[in-house]
């Protein structure tokens, strides 16, 4: 019986070894970039909080609210 003939490799091992390689180091560079992108948008979160707080300070203080008697109501309409 005659042996099949099989068509070559897509890719000869080295061809392989260099594909992967390559396809490892875009992988970390985006992985770098999410990275550096989450925390950045972190950052920006906390900025915005810390800002936000002391806005609503700075407004109590010139309305002579109670902050506390304020946190407590934001807090309880926050739950509902």
């Amino acid at each position: 019986m005659a042996k099949l003939l099989q068509p070559p490799p897509k890719f000869l091992p080295s061809e392989w070894h260099i594909a992967n390689k390559n396809q490892y180091h875009r992988a970390d560079a985006q992985r770098s970039r999410s990275e550096r992108l989450v925390a950045e948008s972190q950052r920006l979160v906390d900025e915005i909080e810390k800002t936000t707080r002391k806005s609503q300070s700075d407004v109590n203080k010139k309305l002579g609210r109670n902050a506390l008697a304020l946190t407590w109501c934001t807090t309880q309409w926050s739950m509902s």
